[in-house]
């Protein structure tokens, strides 16, 4: 199998861990591309963990370049591969884009191949007119033997590698500058229009929003914005009826990058031109899921409405209804049903999960019963009351609102879970502060004469 590219790293991005997994989760096979990465040896630590990086990887390379010496046409003299990809400090590749710019490179013939280019917590100065613009500094392949020294030295230092007649793949994210933001609600501007949700719908993995403008409007840009990746893409579709505008999206085809990849997604509002701003939803109006091949979760953060695609921040189910909850038991045991709301499943599809009661997790699972989605666990437990969690996605339990009360003779139900009080957290970290605060102890009158006549005589002495 021939070698097709060789990545190459400088000196000041060898200790990058982010830009390091992100080459271990290519799609292309480790077979395809090596990785040089350049060590100036001036840190003995650094030296050693690429030492130990490399015995564990058979496509990486650890290249010394010494001091004043060329990083760039030392790493470009020891390449081997039919491209090479010169990645500078703070980027990272996406897990499709050595694949898919190698087979562009080939398909086109270009001696030069770029891949659309993220700024992560930096939002589009303009949203672009369509999926074939390219936004921001972009990055990319070179064919090995055209490349010279001083391209990939520019390349190196982050320089835009643009260049007349380059061949791109602009409709998917291939590269992303710059740590992601902590999570956060992405800043928008302030302005005298608003939008906000009225219907938010699952159905057929794609997600119906219908919104609210705070005034009448003709001119109305709708797209999705990451603030993880900094890319911004429009939505088509889009319907605006005076002050009421509809819309679906779809995570799996998105107009320009199709599949929207993981991450969360944040839709945002322009109304004749204006500064973009984000769609105002309250969390029980909002979240609802759809599980199909990704999980795709809506939810309200800040009373702003985002989308989890693959589920990595947010689970499926927010809330259990008692009233739609039954436990039916027979000789096998004791079946809870709960029928819920806004979440999307194939019929006849099923989706493994778990319950946690309190603290005991058991099996769950989620299935289409004909009618409607509906959770389904077999429970048991001892006399009480057990709060309910569910997991359905790659993150942490959520709470349901729920929970398994148990009596004295075994019969089970569900009810709802007590709501905190607002500050109650914070009234309980004061009473264990003053819980754990020393009381002087005070002295009994005649102990009191005792001592004080005890001090008296050590100073007469």
């Amino acid at each position: 199998m021939s070698l097709r590219v060789s990545v190459l790293v400088p000196p000041t991005a060898a200790g990058s861990r982010s830009l390091l997994a992100s080459l271990d989760r290519q799609s292309l096979p480790a077979a395809e591309f090596e990785v040089l990465i350049g060590d100036d040896e001036r840190d003995a630590g650094l030296t050693a963990r690429l030492e130990d990086l490399v015995a564990h990887r058979t496509n990486v390379t650890r290249v010394p370049v010494p001091a004043g010496a060329d990083a760039a046409a030392t790493l470009l003299d020891r390449a081997s591969g039919e491209y090479v990809a010169a990645v500078p400090p703070d980027r990272v590749l996406t897990p499709d884009a050595l694949a898919l710019l190698g087979a562009r490179a080939d398909s086109t013939g270009a001696e030069v191949c770029l891949g659309l280019t993220g700024r992560a917590g930096q939002r589009p100065a303009a949203l672009p007119d369509g999926p074939e613009q390219l936004t921001g500094p972009a990055g990319g392949l070179r064919r090995r033997a055209t490349a010279t020294a001083e391209q990939v030295a520019a390349d190196l230092a982050g320089s835009d590698t643009t260049t007349a007649g380059a061949a791109s793949v602009a409709t998917t994210l291939c590269f992303v500058d710059g740590p992601a933001p902590e999570h956060r609600t992405p800043p928008e501007a302030a302005g005298s229009v608003r939008a906000r949700t009225t219907g938010v719908q699952w159905g057929d993995g794609v997600l119906d929003l219908v919104l609210k403008l705070s005034e009448p409007a003709e001119d109305v840009q709708v797209s999705l914005y990451s603030d993880r990746y900094g890319v911004e893409w429009p939505l088509s579709g889009v319907q605006v009826d005076g002050d009421t505008v509809t819309l679906r999206i779809d995570p799996g085809a998105v107009p320009g990058p199709g599949a929207l990849p993981d991450g969360l997604w944040w839709p945002s509002v322009r109304i004749d031109g204006g500064e973009p701003v984000l769609v105002r939803a309250r969390p029980n109006k909002t979240h609802g899921a759809s599980v199909r091949e990704r999980t795709v979760v809506s939810f309200s953060r800040n009373k702003r409405l985002g989308i989890d695609v693959g589920a990595h921040a947010h689970q499926p189910i927010r809330q259990l209804v008692p009233a739609d909850t039954t436990i039916v038991e027979d000789s096998r045991g004791s079946l809870l049903t709960s029928r819920l709301t806004n979440l999307d499943l194939a019929p006849g599809s099923r989706r493994t999960g778990e319950l946690r009661l309190g603290t005991m997790p058991v099996v769950a699972w989620l299935e289409h019963d004909g009618t409607e989605p509906v959770l389904r666990a077999w429970v048991s437990g001892l006399a009480g009351e057990s709060p309910l969690f569910t997991r359905f996605a790659p993150t942490s339990f959520a709470p349901t609102g729920a929970r398994l009360v148990i009596d004295g003779v075994g019969t089970m139900t569900v009810a709802e879970a007590p709501r905190r009080r607002r500050g109650a957290r914070r009234a309980r970290a004061a009473a264990a502060a003053a819980a754990s605060t020393p009381t002087p102890v005070e002295a009994t009158p005649g102990k009191a004469r005792r001592l004080a006549g005890r001090a008296l005589r050590s100073v007469r002495g």
